[in-house]
């Protein structure tokens, strides 16, 4: 195509252009309606004799056709001096002005690093150029030299979302200015401004064409005396070695609180919790011949452990439930189990085994009901009548997630048995629980004054000797409950008790004359853990051992293979009335300016 042709074409292509545009009624100046711009922006800043800054800023905003409801203006107030301080400018805000027309309501909140202004009306939108003029005081902005002081502020900061056609700095010193400069453009620009000046008391700044994002920083110098010798205000940074510092003084003081916190929580455990026992020797304190009562002895040291007597039969009649509880101060499900057992060797309740099928299979029992259990204790009754309380048969299956809160229940009963016999001071599961309150209080507080001393001085180490103490009385509420003399006596016979079972092994000869004890013990084994060694006791007297009535098993009968029967139907009957059915939860205006090492900056927009 040869030039002529070409250039015609061009022509006729803006040509058409043009007639589009104007087709659409859009002229040049229309096509811009729609940007936002700071048409002038004008900052007057007044050095006071105080030291103080008086700074005033003239902002012309156009808002073209956009429907608004005002700007933002957002100034920083803090920023970043060192490795270890922040730089604080405290700023107050004197008053927001606006053109005829222009609303100028306001709010002033402080957001992070910045003072947030929010000017206009949120009941009301505008369009087209208004002016706002925003008056505010800044303390502490001033930096001293030895030869000058100096004036370093981000007159116009670079966070701003719209660009600046124009933008004037003025300022006014008390003594004469020494010397000036001026940075423009973006974030860290060392551009100089299009105009720096500075003589006498008076110093100005201007530079034009600011984009979005750009701003301008002025640097005035004058002669010291003028104002009191600048401070800066700082405030230290959080961090954690700050707030954990260890200083001789938090070091010392933290050892030596957190050595009287646990000797404190040491004796009132002691104290509070020390059992009480008949005075005199140990078959004294076991069946109460002297009458005169004194706190149990240390079992440790040079006081060393007493000697238990062995009893060959269950003290007093005991109940396996009770023996349990009264050993371990807890109603706990192992107790609960012997029980099951106890009344099934004493003919109320019939167990049988029904072997597992397959290799995946499960074993399961069969508990069947056989007498009313008018005569037993009421923990023993509350038992018997939950187990069966849909029929005089069911399966040990049948229990998983439907028996836990009889079982409490019975373990409520139990625990109203063992302090109805003068065991305890009172009921330990009741005891516990106030302690384990007090404790859980003492650890929430403890934690409270550590994030407060680490939040706001750097003594957070003397906190931590709290918390330990506090973890420490929570951990020592199961050592609250207190038995009585008459439980600590009873006790010791229990104890007597438990090493006739543990030392079985040792009078075969007697177990071959008594063979009924093998069924009747059976449950205190259970409680005391000692199934096996119970088992191993009537080892070799196999043929001379009768099945027990109240038990059906898959197998033939041995002592050490029943044993094993009676341990598994322990572990899942402990598993099976604890159990209850699975839960279910349930879900439930923008700116910104640069530092440059100075104050001041920051931002803003419309809304």
């Amino acid at each position: 195509m040869s030039r002529p042709r070409a250039a015609a074409s061009l022509l006729a292509v803006i040509g058409l252009a043009v007639l589009i545009l104007l087709g659409l009624g859009l002229g040049p100046a229309d096509a811009q309606a729609g940007t936002e711009r700071i048409t002038g922006y004008n900052v007057e800043i007044q050095v006071e004799a105080t030291g103080s800054m008086l700074v005033t800023e003239t902002i012309d905003y156009d808002f073209a056709s956009n429907n608004r409801h005002g700007i933002f203006r957002e100034i920083p107030v803090r920023t970043g001096y060192d490795d270890r301080y922040e730089r604080i400018f405290p700023l107050k805000v004197i008053s927001v002005t606006g053109s005829e027309g222009t609303p100028d309501e306001y709010e002033s909140e402080t957001a992070g690093s910045y003072k947030r202004l929010k000017i206009g009306d949120p009941d009301k939108e505008i369009t087209g150029a208004h002016r706002y003029t925003i008056v505010y005081r800044v303390d502490a902005a001033l930096n001293g030299f030895p030869e000058h002081d100096e004036l370093y502020w981000n007159a116009i900061g670079t966070e701003w979302n719209v660009p600046i056609e124009r933008a004037a700095v003025r300022v006014t010193t008390p003594s004469d200015i020494t010397q000036v400069a001026c940075f423009g453009g973006g974030s860290g620009s060392r551009l100089p401004c299009s105009e720096a000046d500075g003589a006498g008391r008076i110093a100005g700044f201007s530079q034009g064409g600011l984009g979005q994002g750009e701003g301008v920083t002025v640097v005035v110098g004058f002669a010291k005396g003028a104002v009191p010798e600048p401070v800066p205000v700082l405030d230290e940074r959080w961090s954690f070695r700050r707030a954990f510092a260890a200083t001789p003084a938090t070091v010392g003081i933290s050892v030596a609180l957190l050595a009287a916190l646990l000797f404190g929580v040491l004796r009132l455990a002691w104290r509070t919790g020390r059992d009480r026992r008949y005075a005199g020797s140990p078959v004294d304190t076991a069946f109460a011949t002297s009458g005169q009562e004194e706190a149990v002895r240390p079992s440790f040291g040079p006081f060393g452990a007493e000697e238990t007597p062995v009893e060959f039969v269950p003290p007093d009649g005991l109940r396996p439930g009770q023996v349990g509880t009264l050993v371990d101060e807890a109603a706990n499900t192992l107790d609960v189990t012997a029980t099951i057992v106890d009344l099934a060797v004493r003919g109320y309740l019939r167990i049988d085994e029904i072997p597992k099928k397959g290799f995946f299979g499960k074993p399961d029992w069969d508990l069947t009901k056989l007498k009313e259990g008018g005569d037993l204790r009421p923990y023993e009754r509350e038992l018997l009548d939950g187990l069966f309380k849909g029929g005089d048969e069911v399966k040990l299956s049948a229990l998983r997630n439907t028996f836990a809160e009889r079982l409490k229940k019975v373990q409520e009963a139990l625990y109203d048995d063992v302090v109805g016999q003068g065991w305890f001071v009172g009921r330990p599961d009741k005891v516990r629980l106030r302690w384990q309150v007090i404790g859980a209080i003492a650890v929430v507080l403890a934690i409270a004054v550590v994030v407060g001393l680490a939040a706001f001085t750097r003594a957070g180490l003397v906190g931590i000797p709290l918390v330990v103490g506090a973890i420490a009385l929570l951990a020592s509420a199961k050592r609250m409950p207190r038995r009585t003399a008459k439980g600590t006596g009873v006790l010791r016979r229990a104890e007597g008790f438990r090493r006739f079972i543990d030392e079985s092994e040792k009078d075969r000869a007697r177990f071959a004359e008594q063979q009924h004890l093998f069924s009747e013990y059976l449950p205190y084994a259970i409680v005391f853990g000692a199934t096996e060694k119970w088992a191993r006791a009537f080892a070799g007297l196999d043929g001379e051992l009768p099945q027990p009535g109240w038990y059906g098993g898959s197998s033939h009968f041995t002592a050490a293979g029943f044993s094993s029967s009676i341990d598994g139907f322990a572990v899942t009957t402990a598993g099976t009335i604890t159990s209850t059915p699975a839960g279910s939860g349930s879900s439930g205006f923008s700116g910104g300016g640069f530092s440059g090492g100075g104050g001041g900056g920051g931002g803003g927009g419309s809304w």
